[in-house]
């Protein structure tokens, strides 16, 4: 009986997590719909109105699932498209739109009850949708822009069908809602969302300027409207900039602004990394350099690339004596260490890394790269020890990293960037066609290894990666002119650069 007992456990957990499966999408579909009816209008009508805009309300949800649907942020891996929340599980975008969308009906509602219903007119130039505007600038930002827009125009037609509004007054909020969405989505810095302000508050000006007219208002009425576009311009990017603020970090996005923050070097885990191990230090500043320009000429994230360059050891913190790079002509202190010892101790440095990342909140997708940059590649110094001249495939095993193996474009060339600029420390003074020849070397033993079967690179991007790292190579270790003996002062300064 025990032994039936146990045998039917793990089918009974099975249908608990199936009936939990499809029940939890349904609860959160049956809330959205009651929150976008409650939302989208005043609370004091009648049941046929109120069942016109739960009519309403579930036309939104359709659409906004067809379109989640199709986008991929229904799916376990996130979003298909490109965008700072693809490294995500799908819960992290489904919440952010779910929160973003929320609170901007949330600022619609609360506006119209301060204004009791005037800003949504031209008498105070659109006041009332400066939330929903910020909303869609947030969803530009965090996720992608082609959603943003999208959800946006669901959610202000959902608004406007419900408290009936005149067609120019949506044409004017849709226009610039849409003009802010796409001018701030290729936001670098924070001072771009000022660019993104001043078109906003210059349609909404216009808007309101024209809609006061047509309403036979007198000019200096109108001019007082169109101040108020500019109003909500300001109104709308304050919004956005506070949502940024209060969202990047606990969600842990790479957005451009959270990643220029981690590539200044002042901070906290890099001055670490510069003060403990200055050997990994300026070994991540190379590779960093050189997975930017390999992403540059393949199309991938370039920030990302190099971000995550410069972080990608900082597991090493925890023992930087044990690498090579931070020895100083000391002896190595894996000569008394049996090799399989000193293997576990360099591979322990990814899942380190990863949980000093994880402590430092870190986005998401930097904390990946750290995970993968060195796959299950071989740790083979430590290898031929244990074997000397022989072969052993089992032993093998147990000199491998943990992986994963790079799931990512970007992941992939950090790797890479890793292989080729600590390997190239070796060389001496060479040619630019056997530097070519020995990153050519480098990449095939990777893909050789099966190190790249699971990201999504070309054999024609790898050959673009191969020129990158080639061309940064050499320019890192030009020649210098050579003093002839005696003809240098003891004190005039003398240049050099570490091979």
């Amino acid at each position: 009986m025990r032994r039936g007992a146990r045998a039917q456990e793990p089918s009974a957990a099975l249908r608990i997590s199936k009936r939990l499966l499809w029940r939890a999408p349904v609860a959160v579909g049956l809330l959205a719909t009651l929150a976008l009816a409650l939302l989208n209008g005043d609370l004091r009508v009648s049941p046929a109105e109120w069942a016109a805009r739960l009519l309403i309300a579930s036309a939104q949800v359709g659409l906004l699932v067809a379109f989640f649907y199709q986008t991929g942020l229904l799916r376990p891996t996130g979003l298909a498209l490109r965008s700072p929340v693809a490294h995500s599980t799908r819960e992290v975008g489904l919440a952010l739109v779910f929160l973003i969308g929320l609170m901007s009906l949330v600022g619609i509602r609360a506006a119209s009850l301060v204004g009791q219903g005037t800003t949504l007119t031209h008498e105070l130039g659109f006041l009332g949708f400066a939330p929903l505007i910020a909303g869609g600038m947030l969803l530009s930002v965090l996720i992608h822009p082609l959603l943003a827009l999208y959800v946006f125009a669901v959610l202000l037609a959902g608004v406007a069908v419900s408290r009936g509004l005149p067609a120019f007054t949506l044409g004017t909020v849709g226009l610039a809602g849409w003009g802010a969405i796409l001018a701030i989505a290729s936001m670098r810095r924070r001072t771009d969302m000022f660019w993104a302000g001043g078109l906003l508050s210059v349609l909404l000006t216009a808007g309101a300027f024209g809609t006061a007219l047509g309403a036979s208002a007198s000019w200096v009425d109108a001019l007082g409207s169109g101040l108020w576009g500019v109003a909500t311009g300001v109104g709308a990017v304050a919004l956005f900039w506070l949502g940024l603020t209060l969202l990047e970090r606990p969600f842990r996005l790479a957005t451009p602004m959270t990643l220029l923050e981690l590539a200044a070097l002042e901070h906290p885990l890099l001055r670490q990394l510069r003060d403990r191990a200055p050997g990994t230090y300026f070994h991540s500043q190379q590779v960093g350099q050189l997975a930017e320009e390999a992403a540059l000429a393949i199309g991938a994230d370039s920030l990302l690339a190099r971000v995550a360059g410069y972080y990608h050891d900082i597991g090493k913190l925890s023992k930087p004596e044990f690498f090579i790079e931070n020895q100083n002509g000391v002896e190595t202190l894996h000569a008394g260490i049996n090799p399989t010892l000193s293997a576990r101790i360099i591979a322990a440095h990814v899942r380190e890394g990863v949980e000093l990342a994880r402590q430092h909140c870190l986005p998401t997708a930097v904390c990946d790269i750290i995970a993968q940059h060195h796959g299950t590649s071989l740790i083979t110094y430590f290898y031929h020890q244990a074997v000397g001249g022989g072969h052993d495939p089992v032993l093998e095993q147990h000199f491998r990293y943990e992986g994963p193996k790079p799931q990512t474009r970007e992941a992939a060339i950090v790797m890479l960037a890793d292989t080729v600029e600590a390997a190239s420390r070796v060389l001496g003074d060479v040619t630019p066609a056997r530097l070519a020849n020995f990153v050519h070397e480098m990449i095939e033993m990777r893909r050789q290894d099966g190190q790249l079967d699971e990201c999504n690179l070309t054999f024609r991007d790898l050959s673009l990666i191969e020129e990158a790292f080639v061309r940064v190579l050499v320019a890192a270790r030009h020649r210098r002119i050579e003093y002839p003996s005696g003809a240098r002062q003891d004190d005039e300064p003398v240049y050099a650069v570490h091979p």
